[in-house]
């Protein structure tokens, strides 16, 4: 019987571990998702195509804008119109600098308003002249233009007391023919010519030679200059068209867009 014991549980100890019955289950390993389908994988990829569309349509847009410049269809100066034109069009008026003392020329309440801040001694002025001649022959019963002044003796010595004589012609009425006769004979400013060209364009010569020397209208000049600063020039010209802002000699065929622009602005 003890013989019959030690095999019965020999045979239970080596048979029973390789019996199906009793070997312990084995679950499978959990694999991880590839990264693309997990959920910070989806938005990466979601986020990756939605910027490449965006850089593909910017890529299209800018190559579409320098074809166009390229082949003559359209002008840098146009496409700062629209960008100018488009940004406050609806918005509330800005101020357009205009003052009620200062030389001007239009219809007090035309629908577009042209301040220039400019210096009679700055050769950019000097080629803008022109322009604004013939912008006030075909636009002078709808545009106001103002002239304010805005002399940088550090860079152009004549060009305070240009303006003080300017000021001077206009306590006579003449301040548009003075005007023009300082930019047309531009190179040539001294004090001397100023009187001189006062007598041409039919000044009293004893008046304008004792407003002159005396620098009447000083503070007057200076009272342009700083309210030019406050609004931001830097540089001559500057124009403010119905308060916006555009600076340098600003060619016709600009001048003229941005003005029917703001005149069809101001039919809505």
């Amino acid at each position: 019987m003890v013989t019959k014991s030690i095999v019965l549980w020999y045979t239970i100890i080596i048979i029973m571990p390789s019996d199906p019955i009793f070997t312990a289950p084995t679950s499978p390993l959990r694999t991880r998702a590839p990264w693309y389908k997990r959920w910070w994988g989806i938005v990466t990829i979601i986020l990756f195509f939605f910027f490449l569309v965006i850089g593909v349509a910017m890529t299209f847009y800018v190559g579409h804008l320098a074809w166009l410049i390229r082949t003559g269809q359209v002008s840098p100066e146009q496409l700062m119109i629209q960008r100018t034109a488009g940004s406050a069009t609806h918005q509330a008026q800005l101020p357009t600098l205009a003052s009620v003392d200062d030389p001007s020329f239009g219809p007090i309440d035309a629908a577009v308003v042209v301040v220039e801040f400019s210096d009679f001694q700055c050769p950019f002025c000097g080629e803008t002249f022109p322009v604004v001649k013939e912008i006030l022959a075909d636009y002078g019963d709808r545009v106001r233009f103002i002239y304010r002044d805005f002399p940088i003796p550090s860079l152009h010595p004549q060009a305070l007391t240009a303006a003080l004589a300017a000021e001077c012609a206009h306590e006579q009425g003449l301040f548009w023919p003075m005007h023009d006769k300082i930019f047309e004979n531009q190179d040539t400013l001294s004090t001397e010519n100023l009187k001189r060209w006062a007598v041409q364009i039919g000044a009293n010569s004893l008046q304008f030679g004792r407003c002159l020397d005396s620098q009447k209208y000083f503070a007057e000049v200076e009272q342009d200059f700083q309210e030019g600063v406050a609004a931001g020039v830097s540089a001559t010209p500057t124009f403010f068209i119905n308060g916006r802002r555009i600076e340098g000699a600003i060619p016709y065929t600009t001048f003229e867009q941005i003005i029917v622009s703001e005149l069809g602005n101001k039919q809505f």
